[in-house]
């Protein structure tokens, strides 16, 4: 589970940056209820992934401290209150239902885009963040 963090924090950031694309893209090339269905998805997504972080962050350094938390009891207000964001904003903004959910699930692309980027890398690079391998000799293998 070491590997959990930067993990976490990578899909957070790639939402970020896919966010920010299909926002851009949404707002130069759509009509405006499309344009905010999409915006108004990423935000809660881009929210919803930052609050889970947080509290993923405090339930494992609760728990690898031998400290009972309350970051799993804040599970249920936090999905309460994104249900409850979500059905307002779908009852009450000027939004496209199809648009905002796009946007919504572009937190299953980061995931997807980080679990190819991990599965692409090598053991020695998942031991140690951010080490890239060097070139191996194979002449050290053959004496003589």
């Amino acid at each position: 589970m070491a590997n959990s963090g930067p993990s976490i924090q990578r899909i957070e950031r790639l939402n970020y940056a896919i966010g920010a694309v299909v926002v851009a893209v949404g707002a130069l090339t759509q009509p405006r209820s499309i344009a905010l269905g999409l915006a108004v998805g990423v935000a809660l997504t881009c929210a919803n992934f930052f609050v889970l972080r947080k509290l993923v962050v405090k339930w494992t350094r609760d728990a690898a401290s031998g400290r009972g938390g309350n970051a799993p009891l804040l599970m249920l207000p936090k999905m309460i209150g994104l249900m409850g964001a979500v059905g307002l904003a779908i009852v009450f903004l000027p939004i496209n239902v199809v648009a905002f959910t796009i946007g919504y699930s572009i937190f299953f692309v980061s995931i997807i885009i980080d679990t190819t980027f991990n599965a692409l890398r090598t053991p020695d690079e998942r031991s140690i963040p951010g080490a890239t391998p060097g070139p191996t000799n194979s002449d050290e293998h053959h004496h003589g």
